[in-house]
């Protein structure tokens, strides 16, 4: 830092006034290209000594550039939203107002970094009940990760579907209402950021709206798999080692039988299936579960629409969408 010395003697007097003119040490924080830089007020440089008030100004130090897209006013604020990735080499200068001005500079580095790739995180929306308040009182939360917060959430019935009667989804991302009318409902929900320009994901769901007491699978997300590895979780019965991810589902009548199918423009996991599995050494008592099961063999992320048919006549079934991601080996 490059601090200046104010001298200044009366007229008579045989002492010296001596003020040190200098910029406080705190130093401007990182941004992100399309965000608001350090919020909406942006940084302020802030300097004590010499005689206020005080003039500020900024060059680029030799080989760098000032940051795209950030200015910084007469009064020391830093603000805009920058536009170009990279670290920036500034000289900051600051004057006061005696006369002759007296200054002080010093050099700073100001990165700015490509904000993460926006994507939705949250597990597929919950099925619904006819005419019950949607995940309860609150509804259901859809959340996002990387771009720029906050987001703007919105959907669109997919081809041949429509949207669930009597559901909203908010512009921050909360599904709520009363169901009215039963069926399965195909959408694509948009997540877009707050960058300059925005940045979108999108990311298809089904919604079931059943009866009270209706067929509704019952399992949650399905874990990511690796290729090469048995899936699911572990299972041990009797010494023996199972690996399969349960499925369940509630209501409907009797026995329930398991299918699923590649959603329009994806495919089924290879490697993988869904159905009973027997477990247990049956010489002392076995029993079946119903799972996804199998070793994957390629990677990827697979759209798939699980399928629970249960033993009613006529037979009633759910389904539900699932994201199923197959890691490649480290």
């Amino acid at each position: 830092m490059v601090a200046a010395l104010l001298a200044g003697c009366g007229g008579g007097s045989i002492g010296s006034a001596l003020q040190l003119l200098t910029i406080a040490p705190s130093a401007p924080p990182d941004g992100t290209v399309g965000a608001t830089y350090a919020g909406t007020t942006g940084f302020s440089f802030a300097a004590s000594g010499g005689t206020p008030p005080y003039a500020w100004n900024w060059t680029a130090t030799a080989g760098s550039s000032l940051p795209p897209g950030l200015t910084l006013s007469p009064t020391g604020v830093v603000s805009g939203i920058p536009t170009g990735a990279g670290v920036y080499l500034v000289s900051v200068q600051v004057k006061d107002a005696s006369s002759p001005a007296v200054q002080a500079s010093t050099t700073y580095p100001i990165a700015v970094d490509n904000p993460a790739v926006l994507v939705i995180s949250s597990p597929a929306p919950p099925n619904g009940v006819l005419s019950a308040s949607y995940a309860g009182d609150l509804g259901y939360s859809l959340t996002a990760s990387g771009g720029v917060g906050p987001y703007v959430w919105s959907w669109v019935a997919d081809v041949g579907s429509s949207l669930p009667p009597g559901l909203t989804l908010s512009p921050a991302g909360v599904i709520s209402g009363t169901p009215s009318t039963m069926g399965l409902y195909s959408f694509t929900i948009t997540a877009t950021d707050s960058a300059s320009p925005a940045a979108q994901s999108s990311t298809d769901y089904t919604i079931s709206i059943i009866q009270a007491g209706g067929l509704m699978i019952t399992s949650g997300a399905l874990p990511g798999g690796l290729v090469g590895f048995p899936y699911g979780r572990l299972f041990v019965d009797r010494g023996h080692r199972y690996y399969f991810f349960p499925v369940a589902a509630t209501g409907g009548a009797g026995a329930y039988t398991w299918g699923w199918a590649a959603a329009p423009g994806s495919t089924l996991p290879p490697g993988l299936g869904v159905g009973s599995l027997l477990i247990g050494g049956c010489s002392s008592g076995c029993f079946r579960v119903e799972a996804i099961s199998g070793t994957p063999t390629a990677a990827g992320t697979y759209d798939v629409l699980l399928t629970v048919t249960d033993s009613a006549t006529p037979p009633a079934q759910s389904s539900t969408h699932y994201k199923l991601v197959i890691h490649p080996l480290p």
